[in-house]
């Protein structure tokens, strides 16, 4: 009984959590800077698809990090989900 609500609960939340996904909204820095050294590195970067797939591009200054400034240009240039 008590495995049966568990796993209706772990379910309910999966289910949020994968509408927060997609829903649209563009993740924040912070949300993105696991480690809050005020950058996002390229694993850091692995849990946005589409952030990790345009990171190369983003990071114009080529230390292999986002800067905030970097990550503004996603977050403007970023068409709706």
């Amino acid at each position: 009984m008590i495995r049966t609500q568990v796993a209706i609960v772990l379910s309910l939340f999966a289910g949020v959590a994968l509408a927060a996904q997609s829903d649209g909204a563009k993740p924040t820095f912070e949300a993105l800077d696991k480690n809050s050294d005020g950058k996002v590195s390229l694993n850091e970067a692995a849990d946005n698809d589409s952030l990790f797939v345009a990171f190369k591009s983003l990071d114009t200054n080529k230390d292999g990090v986002l800067s905030r400034e970097e990550f503004a240009a996603y977050q403007r240039d970023k068409p709706p989900a």
